[in-house]
């Protein structure tokens, strides 16, 4: 057997990171990943960048920062995924997943990967035709995405125990990869699973029943969360709550073949996710939107763009750190532990000067943002740093500032008060641009800021 580290990476999708115990949460448990939190160094300064599924993705996998070059889509044809990376340095790579855009064979996020599993029938993946009709767990107006939700009820109507859902097909699924591929060669396992994005739809197991009520919000409509009475934002929460339950317990299966098959000590074990979602705060369900009172798209606030992160690697001491770090930090790490070469055109930096005590920080802010290229383009970026957090959409709209320190849950506003302190951030984050591999043109308005305070009234128009 090879001395080098396999390698085991488990992305959950929508997976908000105050909603864990390890992260302080006090309205869910989840015993099995806070007990990894505790055998990891934990990253407390991780954040979204490239922003959602699919740049993510592309930024995890490429090591560059995908939101100023990279639009919904198949994966850049001209890049090397880091799964033929670490096959070409003698890696077996496997992938298992129910990410349905991930999963599209025509978008190639499987470049490289020797083997993979997909599990069908995640979100509205067109794989049941009957029953035709299907009956709403809720009346029809509080649902959003009917067709989708159609889709999804077809899929999963012949669903008996808690092995049919999705999340514990997948983790079973990555079991059983690791029981059958023990070999010569040192091993990648990219595990990619959709919960707890929505629908949320729990076994029964996992829900406190008089929370969720009669009506079950699977798929509330994207939105103001005034849409919906209080009593429903608490429904809809539960079954969000119950999806974070499942995760954690199939993650925890997964946990335990680790150890029952003897790879503690010579596997790396990451768990992280691509960004969180609202589910009430600002006034706001889903991760982003466009409708009244918007300005192309929501902020990012916390909710959205903190995301846990956590690494666990042999001999290491477990730790909690609090830089700035992305998930594209992650491909140069892996190739690093592989003892894979680092292509020059990467622009995240490897997480293990940081795990070594070799440096304090990576990057000096931490920003998230939509991709800057096609129909997203003026949706809002987030670029905070210890203190100081600002949306910004683009030149010719103001921006919004919040001090952390007072004010954690973003509600404040005070820009007007602290113009030469969103300034600096502006400057900082188009020095973080500059650093990208993509053409100027791509970000080239967006080195330009404004420098003055919004009249009276303007604010509640541009704020989501």
């Amino acid at each position: 057997m090879s001395d080098r580290l396999n390698l085991i990476v488990v992305l959950c999708d929508t997976f908000r990171r105050d909603f864990l115990g390890c992260y302080g949460s006090a309205e869910v448990r989840t015993p099995n990943l806070d007990r990894l939190a505790g055998e990891s160094v934990v990253f407390d300064g991780a954040h979204a960048c490239s922003f959602p599924t699919l740049p993510c993705r592309v930024e995890l996998f490429t090591g560059k920062f995908a939101f100023p070059f990279f639009r919904w889509g198949p994966f850049p044809a001209g890049e090397t995924p880091l799964a033929e990376r670490l096959a070409a340095a003698g890696y077996q790579t496997a992938m298992v997943l129910d990410n349905l855009p991930v999963s599209r064979p025509s978008y190639g996020f499987d470049r490289g990967f020797e083997s993979k599993t997909h599990i069908r029938g995640q979100w509205y993946d067109p794989w049941v035709k009957e029953p035709a009709e299907v009956a709403f767990p809720a009346p029809a107006e509080k649902l959003g995405q009917h067709e989708r939700v159609r889709q999804h009820l077809r899929n999963t109507a012949g669903r008996r125990r808690e092995e049919d859902y999705f999340a514990p097909q997948v983790m079973q699924s990555a079991v059983d990869w690791l029981e059958g591929s023990r070999g010569e060669r040192p091993f990648f396992l990219y595990v990619d699973c959709f919960d707890p994005h929505e629908p949320w739809d729990p076994p029964d197991s996992y829900l406190d029943r008089d929370l969720v009520g009669d009506d079950r919000i699977i798929y509330p409509r994207l939105g103001r969360a005034s849409h919906y009475t209080p009593q429903e934002v608490a429904s809809i929460r539960e079954l969000y709550r119950g999806e974070v339950r499942m995760v954690d317990q199939w993650t925890g299966r997964l946990l335990e073949a680790v150890d029952r098959l003897g790879l503690r000590e010579n596997t790396a074990v990451v768990f992280l996710s691509d960004h969180g979602i609202f589910l009430g705060e600002h006034n706001l369900i889903g991760k982003s939107g466009k409708g009244r009172g918007d300005v192309d798209g929501w902020p990012p606030y916390a909710e959205v763009s903190q995301i846990p992160f956590m690494m666990r690697l042999p001999g290491v001491t477990p730790r909690r750190l609090s830089a700035f770090v992305h998930p594209g930090d992650l491909m140069p790490t892996l190739l690093e532990l592989a003892g894979a070469p680092v292509p020059a055109d990467v622009r995240a930096s490897s997480l293990l000067p940081l795990v070594r005590g070799e440096t304090p920080s990576l990057r000096d802010v931490a920003v998230t943002a939509w991709s800057y290229r096609g129909w997203r383009r003026h949706h809002p970026t987030r670029i905070r740093d210890e203190e100081w957090s600002m949306i910004w959409w683009r030149t010719g709209i103001v921006p919004l500032l919040h001090h952390l320190p007072s004010d954690p849950a973003e509600t404040t506003d005070v820009y007007a008060q602290h113009r030469d302190v969103a300034r600096g951030l502006h400057a900082r984050y188009v020095r973080f641009l500059k650093r990208q591999s993509c053409p100027p043109a791509n970000y080239w308005s967006r080195r330009f800021f404004l420098s003055w305070a919004p009249p009276a009234g303007a604010r509640a128009e541009q704020k989501a």
